[in-house]
């Protein structure tokens, strides 16, 4: 069986030595029929000129500003597909894979045309055997994603290959059929939500997502948005989780729909106060994605918003 062509769309903004460490570790990932794009979304740290010196057989796309994850990763799939690709995964570039990562995730992607992402097993960086996903649910009546294994040492215990609700937007592989049928990601949510928006658009035409429990990624989470509690990240999960769900698992009567908005924001409030983020700049963070949802206003998030 003659191998698909996959193309491995890295994006960066900035943090240089992580994307250099991610691209050492693809340089061991041995499956001919691969192209790596990076994608530099705007850096300021010189990341292109050192990756062009470094690794001059890599594609280097440059957007020449930060479109965020969304509009950055799609000028990568965009190449991709341009080149052939059949597959496309998009990876982190806080992230260090294991060599033989791609074969298992490919080997679940075979079992049928209409899987469609599929995400491999990824461990926090340090410590090294501590599970951060394993796969995950996600709720449409709350807008709440929990993902399995979180913080849990790895026993085995998700070792299955299974269906999951959504994939891992810092490591999924997409099939050219979704991006063909779905389309792209949603440039307008910028940062965050966007994998659980894509897939919920791609399941309504019939694709699944799945986990390879083989394939193993190490990510340093989050490294790139200032970590797990953020307003920004508080901010972009109100917005976005309120603009998915209501285009893409809509509400039969405006009254549900108010109801569970006002769960989403409930939600995110709780989740606020775990957070190390102020109380009191996460609230405005919090009003500040409602409020621009409502009005329509999506993109990168207004300085002041």
């Amino acid at each position: 069986m003659i191998p698909p062509r996959v193309g491995i769309v890295v994006l960066a903004w900035n943090r240089k030595d992580d994307t250099l460490e991610c691209l050492r570790s693809l340089a061991r990932v041995t499956d001919p029929a691969t192209t790596v794009i990076l994608v530099d979304n705007g850096s300021s740290d010189g990341t292109a000129e050192t990756v062009r010196e470094q690794f001059p057989g890599i594609e280097l796309v440059q957007t020449g500003e930060n479109l965020g994850y969304t509009g950055g990763n799609n000028a990568g799939i965009r190449r991709a597909l341009e080149l052939g690709a059949e597959y496309v995964l998009i990876l982190n570039n806080d992230t260090v894979v294991d060599p033989g990562f791609l074969r298992e995730m490919l080997a679940v992607a075979y079992r049928s045309e209409r899987i469609g992402f599929i995400s491999p097993k990824i461990y926090f960086m340090d410590p090294p055997d501590r599970i951060w996903f394993a796969g995950a649910r996600y709720y449409t009546w709350c807008g709440y994603g929990r993902m399995v294994g979180y913080r849990e040492k790895d026993r085995a215990q998700y070792d299955q290959v299974r269906e999951i609700d959504r994939p891992c937007g810092c490591a999924m592989l997409v099939s050219r059929a979704v991006c063909r049928e779905a389309g792209l990601l949603d440039p307008g949510l910028f940062l965050y939500v966007d994998e659980v928006e894509w897939a919920l658009r791609a399941r309504r035409l019939g694709f699944r997502s799945y986990i390879a429990p083989g394939a193993k990624v190490w990510h340093k989470v989050s490294s790139s948005s200032g970590g797990e509690g953020h307003p920004d990240a508080i901010y972009y999960g109100v917005r976005n989780t309120l603009y998915t769900l209501n285009r893409q698992a809509p509400c039969r009567s405006p009254l549900v729909r108010r109801t569970r908005n006002a769960i989403v924001l409930m939600v995110h409030f709780l989740f606020l106060l775990k957070s190390a983020v102020p109380l009191e700049e996460g609230v405005r963070a919090i009003r500040a994605g409602a409020g621009d949802y409502h009005a329509g206003r999506m993109g990168r998030r207004r300085k002041g918003g």
